[in-house]
């Protein structure tokens, strides 16, 4: 069985202190509650002998204490993100909603995302995406002139941190930031790297009036950019190419994903 997502990655992206492997605490705070469930008379002294491990360290979980670690894990299964197959059903939106991070949104330094918006019908669209990941979505208004931002309305930091696993990149993105697609995009079925390239699309494609051409810039690094390209082009089996800053998607192309003036 092939997991595009472990309880393991979602481990190793917290910070805990005394451990070169964030996951060996998870399974030190597993091993010290099994041994003190079932030995319930044994104080804190005496369990920290038997599992050899500090006093210190152990006493605040048998008090009910959890380590970060434990509680994201904790969250993650309960709404079963974790652990992710292409398969699972959780799949799909979450690659719509790593897709809007490239595209169209943030991972910020505290681990929440951040998924901007220009029209109600796109706030629809990621209220929808994230209703079906079992969360609600909260509406940021950022003042005149600036996008509306959806940021998830519960676990939104575990949640961030299960799309950096899958490869969502975090903090700003420009043509200095080292960018480039999630590893498991290219091998994806041909109907989740769709949904990837529509959602893309549809937050930073620019249509015309008169034609079925669509265009979008992106200071982004020029690998990146070519990468980008050659993923659209193989999902749309039509030419995609890039302009300096440009991405040009063929009307052959455009129409192949199903996006020809759509949302011009």
């Amino acid at each position: 069985m092939s997991y595009i997502a472990t309880e393991q990655d979602l481990a190793r992206t917290y910070k805990t202190p005394g451990y070169a492997d964030p996951y060996d605490c998870v399974e030190d705070y597993r091993r010290v509650m099994r041994y003190a469930s079932k030995h319930p008379n044994k104080g804190s002294q005496a369990v920290s002998t038997r599992v050899d491990l500090p006093r210190s360290r152990i006493r605040p979980w048998m008090d009910g204490a959890k380590p970060d670690a434990v509680r994201g894990i904790d969250a993650a299964v309960g709404r079963e993100w974790l652990p992710l197959e292409a398969d699972s059903r959780m799949f799909g939106p979450m690659v719509e909603l790593v897709a809007w991070v490239f595209s169209g949104g943030s991972i910020n330094d505290r681990w929440v995302p951040h998924f901007s918006t220009n029209a109600r019908e796109e706030q629809s669209v990621i209220r929808r995406t994230l209703e079906e990941v079992g969360v609600s979505a909260k509406i940021v208004e950022r003042g005149t002139g600036r996008a509306t931002e959806v940021v998830p309305g519960q676990d939104a930091s575990v949640l961030g941190r299960l799309l950096h696993v899958l490869g969502a990149p975090i903090g700003v993105k420009n043509s200095d930031t080292k960018l480039t697609l999630p590893i498991w995009l290219p091998s994806a079925s041909t109907g989740v790297r769709r949904r990837f390239a529509e959602v893309y699309l549809q937050n930073r494609g620019h249509q015309f009036e008169d034609k079925d051409t669509v265009t979008f810039r992106e200071s982004r690094c020029e690998q990146y950019l070519s990468e980008l390209a050659n993923f659209l082009a193989d999902v749309a089996d039509a030419p995609v190419r890039v302009n300096g800053s440009n991405v040009v998607v063929s009307a052959e192309a455009a129409r192949n994903l199903g996006v020809s003036r759509r949302f011009a």
